[in-house]
This record gives structure tokens, C-alpha cells and sequence, in this order.
């Protein structure tokens, strides 16, 4: 009779765990949705494949392709990127 108890009172314990931890997993998941919602549009300039046309984009800097000076080989291909936002300018605060 003891060994029903314990048998019952353990298995019990076990489907308490499985079932709290099921809950908490169900909970990680939905802030995972939530940040990719927020994922930024790609840029016009990332489309850019052409130096002149790169060039010709205000908002666009082309970054030149990386060689290999030992081998002469690649290392990177050249790409155009948008340009970084020039910093605020801090106002100084009023001097009396």
C-alpha cells in the first residue's frame, strides 16, 4: 500500500514539473515574435551593385573591394553602403 502512495505521489510531482516547465517555454516565445517585427527595411543603396550608380546617390558611399597583396586574390568584393548619419552638434548651454 505504501509503495502506491509513493509511486502515485512521485509521478504526481513529475507531471507538475513537466507541465511547469512546457508553461514557462510557451513563454519565451512570444517576445522572440516581437523583435522581428521591429527588423529595419533594407537600404536603397544595399541594391546597388555599380560604382557610378553608387556614386551618383547622395545618401550612398561605395567601399572599394579588398585585395590580397601576397596572393593578389579578392578578399572582398567592393559593395555601396549608406552613409552614416553626421553626429548632433551639442548647443552649449547659455552662459549669463
Amino acid at each position: 500500500m505504501r509503495s502506491i502512495r509513493w509511486t502515485l505521489g512521485t509521478l504526481a510531482a513529475a507531471a507538475l514539473m513537466i507541465g511547469v516547465a512546457a508553461h514557462a517555454q510557451e513563454k519565451k516565445a512570444e517576445p522572440a515574435a516581437k523583435t522581428e517585427k521591429k527588423a529595419k527595411p533594407k537600404s536603397v543603396c544595399n541594391s546597388i551593385a555599380e560604382e557610378a550608380a553608387c556614386k551618383a546617390n547622395a545618401t550612398c558611399a561605395w567601399v572599394a573591394a579588398l585585395m590580397d597583396a601576397k596572393t593578389g586574390k579578392q578578399k572582398r568584393k567592393a559593395y555601396c553602403r549608406t552613409k552614416p548619419k553626421p553626429p548632433t552638434k551639442k548647443k552649449d548651454p547659455a552662459t549669463k
